[in-house]
């Protein structure tokens, strides 16, 4: 019987082609239960640290090699901020550097949107070597994607040396392009959530803030024969730590203080407990305005937060002298509206710095007649630096002008300008505490 060398070797070749189109579905197969695996994987976490350290394990695993590396674009969107994971000392990937998005071959897949397979970076003249040169690394081939979301490129990710004697490949470059997918996803998810988490943090910063300075501020005032006063403050979100008080001194004097605290949140609010705690101590006692404020700045210097400060007001009442004294630390002035006259004036323009940036500062006491019927005002910046939708501030031409109108008293001016600053900012988020204190004699 004849044999069909030819048929037979026709078969032959038939039957590899066959067996090679399996060998690729089986991959395709493979690579497809690969990326489900993953998916599943980096879908389980909404923590950034986790999540970035799982994508490093999977590049390496996954993809034969030796590290990975992930580069977000930073917020201004002209660099590349790297999360590096090399070998045995990638299991908890960290910022490394930051590289120029114009360098490098991760930078021309940011630039350009589209993915690299580099079997040898000594033949590509877009390979940066100061990366290998800082991480002390050689780098000898890399798979380079990009990480895109909603469109938007937001990063790459690099696979770098294959263990492969075969080297990266280009099914090795489409399963990491197609991980890179996922990846940009949940990174996404996961940082979003990271966001929200700090939202949330500072929310109940700031509520935990506006709930210390409310509880610590006076609910009640002293009763001086022949002084009526009134104070009120509104509260921001993003609170600044704003205060007032009023101690009596005895023999017809009344002291008021007024203060603002820098910076925001929970700190500022302990420094303004500190404030007040101090100025409650040595106000009974102090023999002035000045030297009330001389041992304030003394104890918050002594015992402040570093970088904190606070503008302060002190004015003290004499009723039986007929004068008022006050000293500032940095702190608006007085508007003074005195009985008959149809203007207003400015008192204290001329103040020391804050209290708590410079030991032994000595303040200045100013003196002035006061008589029945006088109203002073106290306010903190808040006031005037209250914004309209145009971006106006409220200012002191407008803030002179409500207090210029006919007053009945003290919590009549008060309410009045609260009314008049919420009307003008309308819609607008305060950025500041507002706080103001009016004092008539008589």
């Amino acid at each position: 019987m004849d044999i069909d060398t030819a048929a037979i070797k026709d078969k032959i070749a038939e039957l590899g082609a066959i067996q090679e189109q399996l060998h690729l579905a089986t991959h395709k197969i493979a690579n497809l239960s690969a990326l489900v695996e993953i998916s599943k994987i980096i879908n389980s976490t909404l923590d950034l640290d986790t999540l970035l350290n799982m994508i490093m394990e999977i590049i390496k695993q996954v993809l034969s090699a030796e590290s990975g590396s992930l580069m977000l674009i930073d917020q201004r969107g002209d660099e590349l901020l790297y999360r590096v994971a090399l070998g045995e000392k990638g299991k908890h990937p960290t910022e490394k550097f930051r590289q120029k998005m114009s360098k490098g071959i991760a930078g021309w897949v940011a630039t350009h949107g589209e993915p690299l397979l580099v079997p040898d970076v000594s033949q590509d003249k877009r390979f940066d070597p100061t990366t290998d040169e800082m991480l002390k690394h050689t780098t000898r081939s890399i798979l380079c994607v990009p990480l895109q979301s909603q469109g938007k490129i937001i990063g790459v990710l690099e696979a770098i040396n294959s263990k492969s004697p075969a080297g990266f490949s280009q099914d090795d470059l489409a399963l990491f392009t197609a991980f890179a997918s996922q990846a940009a996803v949940a990174l996404e998810s996961a940082r979003m959530h990271a966001r929200l988490l700090e939202k949330q943090r500072v929310e109940q910063e700031l509520e935990i803030a506006h709930r210390i300075q409310q509880n610590f501020l006076p609910s009640s005032f002293p009763k001086v024969p022949g002084v009526k006063l009134y104070a009120s403050t509104l509260p921001a979100w993003e609170t600044g730590g704003d205060f007032f008080d009023v101690v009596e001194l005895g023999q017809g004097r009344v002291g008021a203080v007024i203060g603002d605290v820098s910076g925001k949140g929970v700190p500022a609010a302990l420094y303004m407990v500190k404030a007040l705690s101090e100025f409650r101590f040595h106000a009974p006692s102090a023999p002035g305005a000045d030297k009330l404020l001389d041992a304030l700045n003394e104890g918050l210097f002594e015992h402040g937060t570093s970088g904190m400060f606070v503008t302060v007001l002190y004015l003290i009442v004499d009723v039986g002298a007929g004068a008022i004294s006050y000293a500032s630390a940095g702190h608006p002035p007085i508007i003074a509206k005195r009985a008959g006259a149809a203007g207003i004036e400015l008192l204290g323009q001329a103040t020391g710095i804050p209290l708590g940036i410079a030991r032994e500062t000595r303040y200045t006491m100013h003196t002035e007649p006061a008589g029945k019927g006088d109203m002073y005002f106290l306010y903190t910046d808040g006031v005037v630096e209250a914004r309209n939708r145009k971006g106006e501030e409220f200012g002191m031409a407008r803030l002179k002008r409500a207090l210029s109108r006919k007053i009945s008293g003290p919590e009549a001016a008060v309410k009045t300008l609260m009314r008049r600053i919420s009307g003008f900012s309308k819609e607008v988020p305060r950025h500041d505490d507002l706080t103001a204190m009016a004092i008539k004699i008589g």
